[in-house]
């Protein structure tokens, strides 16, 4: 089965650019009204009766002119958004585009999903549409950039009229993705006490492999006046670690090896020998 058999396309229905055209011009005449009332109320505890014609064009000119421009402004962007928005379900990752102005791109793994929320609030309720949340492990809100300060989750895709179909398409993929292939049940340790026990043994072996092994780095580290601290703070690992490799009670993985030579300037061999 090729790739493109293997995805699930999709786009947001156009009842979301309905719901944002809704919410602005509810937003706001609640914010003018609120000015108008306050405007009116000045007025009346002031007695200026005589200057109500003229307040009057004072609030229609800031208010409905600029209506009028926000109103044009808010269906252009709302439908250009709808049009812009696309999402793929793919064999092994979920991918968001959206953007107006900034085009996004959001490739997301499939096994960095940690949850799937659909909600429905009281303008979705109204235009009878869905919004989908994929919640990730060390999500940036990247690809949802929320509004008024709000962080939107990494896969945000408002706007469904089935949000089913695409929770369906996602949970297929985390499903498959999350199944023990053939031939490795055996090797999965069950339960978790013996995986515990066998994670424990494997740490001991690390410590114990450094009774066979030499080190210079203590020597190395005083001739070149660094602490321990420095030295482990330089390398990105605790003063604990620097103190069992100088006392030959651990054996360190390759890469920190060559951060611990790079930083005392000599070549890993001279750091190290086999006891």
């Amino acid at each position: 089965m090729s790739r493109r058999d293997q995805k699930y396309k999709g786009t947001i229905s156009r009842n979301y650019a309905k719901k944002q055209i809704f919410k602005t011009i509810i937003s706001y005449f609640v914010f003018y009204a609120s000015w108008m009332i306050l405007t009116f109320w000045l007025l009346y505890f002031f007695e200026k009766i005589s200057l109500f014609g003229w307040f009057l064009w004072i609030l229609v000119y800031p208010v409905v002119i600029p209506f009028i421009f926000v109103l044009l402004f808010t269906i252009w962007y709302s439908y250009r958004y709808v049009r812009m928005f696309s999402f793929e379900v793919l064999e092994s990752d979920l991918v968001i585009q959206h953007g107006v102005f900034n085009r996004v791109r959001a490739t997301i793994p499939h096994s960095r999903i940690q949850n799937i929320n659909i909600t429905n609030g009281v303008f979705d309720r109204i235009f009878k549409t869905y919004t989908v949340k994929v919640e990730t492990a060390g999500a940036s809100g990247a690809a949802g950039g929320g509004s008024g300060g709000k962080i939107r989750p990494e896969g945000y895709i408002p706007g469904l009229l089935s949000p089913n179909v695409i929770e369906e398409k996602i949970k297929d993929r985390l499903t498959k993705y999350s199944t023990i292939p053939s031939g490795l049940e055996d090797k999965i340790f069950k339960p978790e006490e013996i995986a515990f026990d066998n994670f424990i043994s494997y740490i001991l072996s690390k410590m114990r492999e450094g009774e066979y092994l030499k080190t210079t780095i203590k020597e190395k580290r005083e001739n070149a006046n660094m602490t321990a601290a420095v030295l482990s703070e330089k390398v990105g690992v605790p003063i604990q670690t620097i103190n069992y490799l100088e006392e030959g009670r651990y054996n360190p993985s390759l890469a920190l090896a060559f951060k611990i030579a790079e930083v005392l300037k000599c070549k890993v061999e001279d750091l190290f020998k086999l006891a």
